[in-house]
């Protein structure tokens, strides 16, 4: 048996998988996008269930890029049963939902989530609604297990079905209605053909691909209707807008109540002075986590690394012998210590943040609050946490695009993100090298460029890329506490994605940088370079190398600095303009091979080609041109 379970942002369809099927899943993208679909089985009753977590959804139309995945499962996978889960607290949307599934056909069950907070709201009438719509109805609280038993029951149950609810349209549209159904019928598509006419009524292309062209004529011509009325496809959804809401208040009785903690929290977080000064105070705080806990953190998981695993890895050099073992030792114990330092200090973190922010409800209210701003970059709201995210690890930040809807708008940010948001280790050198050397004033000057150069990238993307902010769509939740267990196991499914990922991609490059420098032919290309590193760039022919090792990871090029120039009083060798120039190449350079690998998975391997190629030649041309200013200077 296959089940899907689909529902709209924030209903809690990932808890709920995880809690039916445990940590044992698969995670994979649908073919052709970046969107992540989860499976997992289940044995129920002596019957293995096959469950997917599709992405969210509000309606059948195939708008942004989760519901046209979600849409494209449902039409040409199709599963033998449906679980809607929805928000009790509001319930509306999720209805809405569920009587477009149910006019197609499809064996549905409606999971009510939140029930802990919704009966503090409503008297429910469970068994009044189940009745009117015809399908199971089923009371849960995912975060604690309350009613997914009884759920799972409902699902294997060999029980027959009642009628579903047939939502019942005016009789100018019921006419049309029965028009196309009269043509749809005697085809046998798999869908029910009242429920495929109308879909053909509201212009939905999904479904007009599955029928003859003149049917679909027949629909479009019945769709365009008189000039000057209101299209077909907007009475429709409004109509079915009226008798959802008529389901829901029903059987949603609303009780009087003091407002409670999480109301008065919801409504400060919405405010226009207390929204503001607590988004400003969550942003302060993730970046003091994600810069300053995080660093702290890399160099205390550094030091511990190199302590208990340094004298290992000098013996497995040894084991092996000569040269080789030098080099195989040395990138085994950087690539592995290269993801220690990511992961534990940011990755991690970053989940945590992200898990908390979704499961408390505030991530929604965030976004809507800063929307206005970021629309005008060509991305919603929602935007702001990868952004922030990337000032301690674009690694996280790449990832955290997840969350934008569109397609468009997820490659903007991750422009945004890698040309324009300096991450903890380019921090580190503009704040280690110009900072130090060349002046603060300076550093802040780099800064003040860097965003500049964030406005200026983000009106060439949504100028040339037609790049649209995709509207917020979220129900805002109840705010609540998150569960701690739920926190930790998305941030354990996401982190060891990463990993899995990364870990081969940054050993194999490690071993090759490590074999051309043991063998000298880094060094073999110091000369031959110098023209370009000394006479365009106006830098010591040597940091050549060290933007070469800047690619494996960026915090390296000081490192090798210290190792060329025999010190680490780098002012001996460079200028102050020197480090001015060398720092802008460094906070624009390409990205590192942790975050290449995060932007192939993520986006695929000709975009994180261009992204590469591209950011290393633009920070090349903007270090030459740098060192051309200041030299006229």
């Amino acid at each position: 048996m296959r089940v899907y379970i689909v529902g709209n942002a924030n209903v809690g369809k990932s808890l709920l998988f995880h809690r039916i099927t445990g940590l044992k899943v698969i995670s994979s993208n649908y073919p052709g996008t970046t969107v992540e679909l989860t499976e997992g089985v289940r044995t129920i009753d002596g019957k293995e269930v096959s469950f997917c977590d599709l992405p969210g959804t509000y309606n059948l139309t195939g708008a942004s890029q989760d519901e046209h995945i979600a849409l494209d499962m449902l039409t040409k996978e199709r599963p033998d049963r449906v679980i809607v889960l929805a928000n009790a607290t509001v319930p509306l949307q999720s209805i809405i939902l569920t009587l477009s599934l149910l006019e197609l056909g499809y064996d549905v069950i409606l999971g009510l989530n939140f029930m802990d907070r919704a009966r503090k709201r409503f008297v429910i009438d469970v068994a009044g609604l189940q009745e009117e719509l015809g399908v199971p109805v089923i009371p849960l609280v995912a975060r604690t297990g309350e009613g997914v038993d009884q759920l799972l029951k409902a699902l294997v149950s060999p029980e027959k079905r009642i009628a579903p609810i047939q939502v019942t349209y005016s009789p100018e549209l019921e006419n049309a209605i029965e028009g196309v159904e009269s043509e749809v019928r005697p085809m046998a598509l798999g869908f029910n053909p009242r429920g495929l006419a109308i879909k053909a009524l509201e212009g939905n292309r999904y479904f007009l691909e599955l029928l003859p062209g003149d049917v679909g004529e027949m629909a479009r011509s019945l769709r365009s209707g008189r000039p000057g009325e209101e299209d077909v496809s907007s009475r429709i959804a409004k109509q079915r807008l009226e008798a959802a809401s008529r389901t829901t208040s029903s059987h949603f009785e609303q009780l009087e109540h003091t407002e409670s903690l999480s109301e008065r929290a919801s409504r400060w977080t919405l405010q226009p002075i207390t929204g503001t000064l607590i988004f400003i105070g969550v942003l302060l705080g993730l970046f003091f986590l994600i810069v300053f806990v995080g660093g702290f953190l890399s160099d205390l998981v550094q030091s511990a690394y190199g302590a208990v695993f340094a004298p290992l890895f000098q013996g497995l050099a040894n084991l092996i012998g000569g040269q080789p073992g030098t080099a195989i030792a040395s990138a085994a114990y950087l690539s592995i210590e290269g993801i220690l330092v990511i992961v534990i200090p940011y990755v991690v973190p970053f989940f945590i943040l992200l898990g908390v922010l979704e499961d408390s409800g505030y991530m929604p209210r965030m976004a809507m609050l800063v929307n206005r701003a970021t629309s005008k970059l060509g991305i919603s709201g929602k935007a702001i946490i990868p952004m922030m995210v990337g000032m301690g690890c674009s690694v996280p930040a790449i990832m955290g695009t997840r969350i934008m809807e569109s397609k468009g708008e997820r490659i903007a940010l991750a422009i945004l993100i890698v040309v324009a948001i300096p991450c903890s280790a380019q921090t580190i050198i503009i704040l280690g090298t110009v900072g130090h050397y060349s002046g603060f004033g300076n550093a802040i000057f780099i800064y003040v460029f860097l965003f500049v150069l964030l406005l200026a990238v983000a009106f060439l993307v949504k100028k040339y890329m037609k790049v649209r902010p995709t509207p917020i769509k979220w129900d805002l939740p109840e705010m609540a506490v998150p569960s701690a267990g739920n926190v930790l196991i998305k941030t354990y499914l996401r982190s060891k994605d990463f990993v899995v990922i990364a870990l081969p991609i940054l050993l194999a490059g490690s071993l090759v940088l490590e074999f051309l420098m043991v063998y000298g032919i880094l060094d073999a290309l110091v000369e031959p370079l110098a023209p370009f590193t000394v006479g365009f760039l106006g830098l010591p022919a040597v940091t050549i190398v060290a933007f070469i090792f800047g690619v494996v990871r960026k915090e390296m090029t000081i490192q090798m600095l210290f190792i060329f120039f025999g010190t680490t009083n780098l002012a001996l060798f460079m200028t102050a303009n020197q480090f001015l120039v060398f720092a802008i190449i460094m906070a624009t350079y390409v990205p590192c091979l942790a975050v290449s690998v995060a932007v192939r998975r993520e986006f695929g391997f000709k975009f994180a080609a261009v992204i590469f190629t591209g950011t290393m030649a633009f920070a090349f041309v903007l270090g030459g041109l740098f060192n051309f200013l200041l030299s006229s200077t």
